[in-house]
């Protein structure tokens, strides 16, 4: 029946975009611990988190719409995906709505986004890169391979009245490719009377970080990040902001006004960018642990409107070194920075209309976020650049997700 599946928008099939190598994600989901005692359980912890990630994969964004999309999947469909079968009738029952919202309330949320983590990090490294070779995001000759976003984002439909509270997730995030889009490795959440500073490196032992380049904005700019990332191999791009008080007054204090200056200039949606960076190496009595290069972008929009300049100056500082990482590179790492924000919160903001989701009890509102995070991920990997209009093809025929999630039998 796989045969039927439909060209995705770019041309290219979703059988060839997610090859036979690809690991079976019920393989992965079945391991997760099934909170609820033996006794009366009908539904496998498998199956039940198989059947969320397809219906979400289809558009659904409640667990009514899982409910209903499990009710309405075909028997073949059903039996494909680990559903009980009552041998009184002779058909595949599908859990219900209710038994998915108390499941979903009550599983391990670790395990679940290990579990997502694990199959997408195989299928990213998996996938060609433009040199036709497989990602091992690990560089070659000293220079950088996967460069990976860490950055948090507060579930707002979880918030109190007065808007505290709430769950708070800290994800990283690959930086978009052209051949792999962006793909989450990692998700945690932050407890509360907690800060992400304290969640940094629980998130990032989760990722192999050999030959990786980590950005993050200027909360994580800490010595201990820093010394985490270069201990594990890695390379970061960090925002210095002033409340690192003698750090920012030594870059800022640096000859900015003798370093070269590359510039670019984008037009688009009304306005003109232009964007100018300056790099100098790191000052000798730096506190700060393998800081080899600092660098000050400006940034200068017009409103092509108005004619109104808004201009905005920041500072950094990074591990590469001259050889690893020129002023155009560094740039990129801090725009591809941002993408965690356009390509994923963004993305399950609008498209999935997460922060007026009404789920908001027990685990179930980091589970469903790791869900919307691994469909996300898995359709950018297939080559799809619209999720809005993935989701949508992703619905006219059940057998693109099965695909999708290498579940062909």
């Amino acid at each position: 029946m796989l045969g039927r599946v439909a060209p995705v928008m770019s041309g290219v099939s979703v059988l060839e975009t997610c090859p036979k190598s690809v690991a079976d994600l019920r393989e992965h989901l079945a391991v997760v611990p099934d909170p609820r005692k033996r006794r009366g359980v009908r539904h496998t912890m498998g199956s039940i988190l198989v059947i969320a990630t397809v219906a979400v994969c289809a558009g659904a964004r409640s667990f009514a719409a899982i409910g209903e999309w499990a009710a309405d999947a075909p028997q073949w469909v059903l039996a494909v995906l680990g559903v009980r079968h009552d041998p009184r009738r002779g058909v595949y029952r599908a859990a219900g709505e209710a038994t998915v919202r108390r499941v979903l309330q009550a599983v391990d949320a670790d395990a679940v986004d290990t579990a997502i983590g694990t199959w997408l990090g195989q299928r990213h490294a998996r996938t060609p890169g433009q040199d036709g070779g497989v990602r091992d995001g690990a560089g070659q000759d000293g220079v950088p391979g996967v460069a990976i976003a860490v950055d948090g984002k507060t579930l707002r439909g979880t918030c109190d009245r007065d808007g505290t509270g709430g769950v708070h997730l800290l994800s990283a995030m690959t930086h978009h490719t052209p051949t792999t889009g962006a793909t989450v490795l990692a998700q945690v959440q932050v407890q509360s009377k907690t800060s992400e500073v304290a969640w940094f490196a629980p998130l990032l032992d989760q990722v192999d970080l050999t030959g990786v380049v980590v950005t993050a904005d200027a909360l994580h700019t800490v010595r201990e990040h820093a010394r985490y990332l270069t201990g594990r191999g890695a390379d970061y791009v960090f925002i210095v902001k002033e409340n690192q008080h003698r750090l920012y007054d030594l870059l800022d204090g640096l000859p900015w006004s003798t370093a070269p200056v590359h510039t670019t200039t984008d037009t688009g949606h009304g306005r003109t960018e232009r964007r100018t960076i300056q790099v100098l190496p790191a000052p000798v009595d730096v506190d700060f642990p393998g800081a080899a290069q600092a660098f000050l972008i400006e940034r200068y929009v017009t409103d092509r409107a108005t004619g109104q300049i808004s201009a905005v100056a920041v500072l950094g500082v990074t591990s590469l070194t001259a050889h690893q990482a020129g002023p155009a590179q560094i740039a990129g790492y801090v725009r591809g920075h941002w993408g965690i924000e356009n390509r994923l919160h963004w993305v399950r903001d609008v498209t999935y209309g997460e922060d007026a989701s009404r789920v908001r009890t027990g685990t179930a509102p980091r589970v469903m976020a790791g869900i919307r995070n691994l469909t996300i991920s898995a359709l950018r990997l297939a080559g799809h650049t619209n999720i809005a209009q993935a989701l949508r093809h992703m619905a006219r025929d059940v057998t693109r997700p099965l695909a999708l999630f290498g579940m062909a039998s």
